[in-house]
């Protein structure tokens, strides 16, 4: 006996196909027999195919799938937050205060520019100016 859902799934995305198929058609100026052919086509073969897909995963056993992950992901959202909660402990043991989820930054643009860490913020005289020739073909757009 044909189930209501697989029957339900397969028409409804195969009408989908059709009716993407029939807009192609009619953008690219087709003939209409063609554009008729083409959509019959999409929707046969996608309507076979989806329900073939319900079945196959009936088949085979989805549902113990998604228990089986939903599962699986219970249990890394608990180790998760099991390792948030040491970082809370040893923060709060070190006496500093978490920001950011445990990401630290500096604090100044001073501390930032001291000279061991490689870093050094920009200065307007350092930058190099790109000016572009008249003859660009861009002129001046005031």
């Amino acid at each position: 006996m044909i189930d209501k859902y697989k029957l339900a799934a397969s028409l409804g995305l195969a009408a989908l196909a059709g009716l993407t198929a029939m807009a192609a058609g009619l953008m690219s100026e087709a003939r209409a027999s063609v554009i008729l052919g083409r959509t019959l086509c999409s929707f046969l073969i996608t309507g076979v195919l989806v329900y073939i897909g319900v079945f196959l995963f009936e088949r085979f056993g989805y549902r113990e799938l998604i228990a089986e992950t939903e599962a699986a992901m219970a249990g890394l959202a608990a180790q998760e937050k099991a390792a948030g909660e040491e970082l809370a402990a040893a923060a709060a043991d070190d006496g500093t205060a978490e920001t950011d989820g445990g990401q630290q930054h500096a604090g100044t643009a001073e501390e930032a520019a001291e000279p061991g860490n490689g870093f050094e913020p920009l200065q307007a005289d350092s930058l190099r100016r790109v000016v572009g020739s008249d003859d660009s073909g861009q002129g001046d757009t005031r």
